[in-house]
């Protein structure tokens, strides 16, 4: 063997506990509410939660200038683990959400509530939501439309 071939394999076998450790310290500060159910595994592969929602654009029509209001998304968990939301953000500062921090079961179904403030905001209104979660594409994103007179 070459002394190139024997530095590399050398360095392989060295960096490969390194790469596993950090592996198993991230997978063990998890709490025992993220960790996928089946011990991780559905027929080989990683176990993920996933959203099923029964809408995802919420059109609140024409609105007057100032007011407020509120709509609602509601999905169920139809993935194989426990669905975790870590946060939600907003295209703008004109929304307020609100969902459960708590874990949602597999089967398990809930909702986030959405209150859009029109003031200072006029004419067509398109507004993102974008969900970080634990599922497999890590970000969902939901919509809302107004249009303010």
């Amino acid at each position: 063997m070459s002394f190139f071939n024997q530095l590399f394999l050398f360095i392989l076998i060295v960096s490969l506990p390194l790469v596993s450790c950090k592996q198993s310290v991230q997978a063990g500060a998890k709490s025992k509410n993220e960790l996928p159910q089946n011990n991780g595994k559905v027929d080989g592969e990683k176990a993920y939660p996933k959203f099923a929602f029964t809408k995802e654009i919420h059109k609140f029509g024409t609105i007057s200038k100032g007011e407020i209001v509120v709509c609602e998304f509601y999905f169920k968990n139809s993935g194989n683990a426990n669905l975790i939301i870590k946060s939600i953000e907003s295209s703008c500062g004109c929304t307020v959400i609100k969902w459960k921090k708590q874990p949602i079961k597999v089967g398990e179904e809930s909702k986030i509530t959405v209150e859009f403030d029109s003031k200072k905001r006029h004419g067509k209104q398109y507004k993102v939501l974008s969900i970080f979660a634990n599922t497999k594409r890590k970000v969902k994103e939901l919509k809302i439309t107004a249009t303010i007179k």
